[in-house]
């Protein structure tokens, strides 16, 4: 069966939405914190880094929350700086992104987090 160019993107989209949906707002919240803590200054950092700091049930769904941030364009999260080889054992010497926080990307984190508190403060 064929299918058109806009029903494999309708396809793409369906299941990636599926997949987003995985990452939990706990996810999204220790990865805020690592990715400010880790590149807060402007340090590279790749998921290598993240992984010696999360939760190995987190580090599943980091990609998606990666992937997440890459695409953001309003505002521009993560700059893609190179590549280096994963440190985890799974991945068989593939390479992982390294990563920028940019101002905007630190910025947004920033405030995502502190809208996290005020929610959390508010339900209570």
């Amino acid at each position: 069966m064929t299918i058109t160019p806009e029903q494999a993107r309708e396809q793409a989209n369906a299941t990636l939405a599926a997949l987003y949906s995985t990452v939990t707002d706990w996810d999204t919240a220790i990865l805020d914190q690592v990715v400010l803590a880790i590149a807060g200054e402007g340090q590279t950092f790749s998921m290598n880094d993240v992984r010696t700091v999360v939760p190995e049930d987190a580090c599943r769904r980091a990609g998606l929350y990666f992937h997440g941030l890459v695409n953001l364009e309003h505002p521009h999260v993560l700059e893609h700086v190179g590549d280096v080889v994963s440190v985890n054992p799974k991945a068989r010497g593939k390479k992982v992104n390294t990563y920028r926080l940019t101002a905007a990307g630190r910025k947004f984190l920033t405030e995502r987090r502190t809208a996290r508190i005020e929610q959390r403060k508010a339900a209570a």
